[in-house]
């Protein structure tokens, strides 16, 4: 694959982003989404853009029982393979430098309404230092079983790192992906300031799972956006375990008549963390569905803030829509927030939101330890299995790894 030049349409995006973002301000606790997350401490301004890196990506690499897969290593597309069948039906798995180029047309009305919509300086910082990146485009009618594997290694000290994933599904296709977002364990410390786009065509259905490993000395940012269309289902698995601060944000639209959506998350904060997790489901059509249910668990000194918000448009009816988001506090200086919210336009609607927070049972602990568990063996069961059966529902490769990964913060803080 060639190496190739930003089209002109970015450049100017980019213009318009940087220009934009000189006349805002960064997020303060003055407004409701940032209320419990102050940012002023973190030194943003002391983080620079990385690097443009124009590299060609080889496409040469075998993508073996998956339908294919990229992995990015410091910025740089390192790695990339797509099933040749796949290829031969016109899937589309591109570095974003040359999916720009190829899919012009339909990347650049997207990418400028994306940007046009950007809320904080956050998001537009992205569009103006945005780096490297992938798009998946996958055609009408094609049902893919096998998944697809995208893998960000982010590196750089005192670097903004800015990975995109864009996920196109035409009509009536069907696809599953599993993305990781890492940083080194060692490192001194980025800014990894990222963004997810999943369009979903009418009778499309899309599982995507996300994983964040980010170093213990990172800051983390995602923005995730995703439009459902007529009788399409999207299932998003978000799992946050990485980084000294983490704030993340999903808005779901579904914006056609019988759409369905899921939106699951785990989240374990350690101490020294500051999570704050944000999800919407904004309801824009009729007789559509969605279920947004979010666990997490709070070591001591850690502190997690969880906002939903369920939004109901005036034309909406027949929506049925829920939220709720379970807390489990580990160590007596652990804290977490939960803030369920519903706005609700349209009377012929069926919503509710819940939220409980609570530390392991006493009485289970004892059943488990009376049966011959010591008592860390036993506190470890009780946390592995109180996320079980949220990761049930999500590929079995990615929950097993999830939690595994839940079971090595737990017995490295034991």
């Amino acid at each position: 694959m060639e190496t190739v030049t930003e089209p002109v349409w970015m450049r100017n995006l980019r213009g318009q982003a940087q220009e934009r973002f000189r006349t805002m301000a960064w997020p303060t606790t003055a407004e409701e989404e940032w209320r419990r997350t102050d940012v002023s401490r973190l030194g943003l301004d002391s983080f620079v853009a990385g690097p443009q890196p124009k590299l060609a990506c080889p496409r040469d690499a075998d993508a073996g029982t998956s339908a294919g897969f990229v992995r990015f290593e410091s910025s740089r597309c390192a790695e990339l393979a797509l099933s040749p069948a796949l290829r031969d039906s016109g899937v589309k798995l591109l570095p974003l430098d040359h999916a720009m180029e190829e899919m012009e047309t339909p990347m650049h009305g997207l990418w400028q309404k994306a940007f046009e919509e950007a809320d904080n300086r956050f998001l537009v910082s992205h569009f103006a230092s945005f780096n490297h990146g992938v798009l998946l485009w996958i055609p009408a009618g094609l049902e893919i079983k096998e998944p697809f594997f995208i893998d960000f290694a982010e590196s750089g000290k005192g670097f903004q790192t800015a990975p995109h994933v864009a996920v196109f599904l035409g009509q009536g296709a069907r696809a599953s992906v599993v993305t990781r977002m890492g940083g080194a364990q060692d490192g001194e410390g980025l800014l990894c300031n990222a963004a997810v786009d999943l369009r979903l065509a009418d009778a499309a259905g899309l599982t995507y799972c996300e994983v964040q490993e980010m170093g213990p000395r990172d800051i983390y940012v995602r923005h995730a956006r995703a439009v459902v269309g007529r009788d399409a289902s999207l299932h998003h698995v978000d799992a946050e375990f990485g980084g000294r601060f983490a704030k993340t944000r999903i808005d779901c639209s579904l914006d056609g008549a019988g759409a369905d959506a899921r939106l699951d998350g785990v989240y374990y904060c350690g101490a020294g963390q500051h999570m704050d997790l944000r999800t919407v489901q904004n309801h824009r059509s009729p007789h559509a569905t969605s279920r947004a249910y979010y666990k997490g668990a709070v070591a001591s000194g850690g502190r997690s803030i969880f906002q939903g918000l369920i939004e109901v448009a005036e034309g909406a009816a027949g929506t049925d829509a829920y939220l709720t988001n379970r807390n489990l506090i580990l160590g007596e200086t652990g804290r977490s927030d939960s803030i369920p919210t519903l706005r609700i336009g349209n009377n012929d609607v069926k919503c509710s939101h819940g939220s409980t927070t609570g530390k392991l049972s006493s009485e289970e602990l004892f059943y488990l330890e009376s049966r011959g568990l010591s008592t860390l063996d036993a506190r470890e069961m009780l946390v592995i299995g109180y996320f079980e059966d949220l990761l049930g529902s999500a590929p079995e490769g990615y929950r097993d790894q999830t939690l595994a990964t839940i079971r090595g913060r737990f017995r490295r803080a034991a």
